[in-house]
């Protein structure tokens, strides 16, 4: 019996609708196109010339990090076994090397201190194997999961009503292109290099028109009342002020200069050298375990330092902020609270999951 090969990580499919099934690199070249993939390819190219470099010297992984690292990501997945693991990376076609390799990768684009001169590189310009291996920290960090969740929207989206205006698929078309750069005249070459034609960027379009038709239908001022309302208390925000700081020890000592001494944070952040920063925050992005301290400090007092990782934040509350629809990143996260609604309902009704996905924020 002739041995069947491994599926390659860019051909591995995620969700079909219908008889179409949609691969890794459906999802990702779909998110090159609409300009969301630049960042994530600029840190990749980064990540593996710090990994390379480092090997390059024979500088030493941190065992006891990378295993941190992994128990964490079991923990995220909920993946209890190593049986449980390895049937994740099996669905995902990764392997046990691959996972391990990942983690090291990623020790090294934090770790490596030396500067990074980053090439000059492109995804639709990269060879097979470079694209495999971004492949494969799109799947282990998450963001393949968020891009397909994304394109399985427009998939339905187009399934439940095509889109049949041409002006608004024409006017899509050069949307696009002007975001791209790309003229009119280079389409059909920048199509070639990225493996595709022009029938894949007619469907791409269409798709795209069909997900903005269904969006601009589902948001009034009513639903964004009721949405309001719902969602009150979560949409309390928060403004601070932060010190960082190494130790428990250094944080008592930060709030007894706050409290004892009358000091302001930021003259004693400068005094000790600490880190010290001011933001907002709303209270579902808050630690649901910090929740009631929030709720309940009043405005100008300390909350009990906070650890983080191996080191400690000292935070001050300044006040607390009601939600309202006059402001524009309220009015945001309610309009992405509906749109994910609908749609996690309408892809249940066409989208056939061939791979599990994890909860996608």
């Amino acid at each position: 019996m002739p041995v069947s090969q491994p599926v390659s990580h860019d051909s591995r499919v995620i969700f079909s609708q219908g008889d179409r099934a949609f691969s890794v690199k459906d999802v990702v070249d779909w998110a090159f196109v609409r300009g969301k993939i630049n960042l994530f390819w600029k840190d990749f190219v980064r990540v593996v010339e710090a990994d390379r470099l480092a090997n390059e010297q024979g500088l030493e992984l941190d065992d006891s990090a990378l295993e941190t690292a992994s128990v964490a990501f079991r923990y995220e997945h909920d993946l209890i076994t190593a049986e449980e693991t390895e049937r994740w990376l099996e669905d995902r076609g990764v392997t046990l090397s691959e996972f391990s390799d990942y983690f090291g990768r990623c020790y090294w684009g934090r770790a490596y201190t030396d500067d990074v001169a980053v090439p000059d590189s492109r995804y639709d310009a990269a060879s097979a194997a470079e694209k495999d291996l971004f492949f494969i920290d799109l799947i282990l960090s998450g963001e393949l999961d968020r891009m397909a969740d994304r394109l399985s929207w427009r998939v339905a989206a187009q399934a439940e009503k095509p889109a049949e205006d041409a002006g608004a698929i024409e006017a899509e078309r050069e949307r696009l292109l002007s975001q791209a750069k790309i003229e009119l005249d280079d389409i059909a070459d920048w199509l070639t290099q990225l493996g595709r034609d022009a029938d894949w960027l007619d469907e791409l379009l269409a798709r795209e028109v069909a997900y903005n038709q269904r969006t601009a239908s589902l948001i009034t001022e009513k639903d964004l009342r009721q949405e309001l309302m719902s969602l009150r208390l979560m949409l309390t925000s928060f403004e601070i002020e932060i010190i960082e700081v190494d130790s428990r020890d250094a944080a008592a000592e930060i709030v007894a200069c706050v409290r004892s001494d009358g000091m302001e944070m930021a003259e004693v952040a400068e005094e000790s050298r600490y880190p010290f920063h001011r933001s907002e925050i709303l209270l579902e992005d808050i630690a649901e375990e910090q929740q009631q301290q929030f709720l309940s400090v009043r405005a100008g007092a300390l909350l009990e330092p906070v650890p983080r990782e191996d080191s400690f934040q000292v935070c001050r509350v300044i006040k607390r902020v009601e939600p309202t629809l006059d402001d524009p990143a309220i009015r945001e996260r309610l309009q992405d609270r509906i749109i994910e609604r609908y749609f996690s309902e309408l892809v249940s009704k066409h989208i056939n999951w061939r791979i599990l996905q994890q909860s996608v924020e």
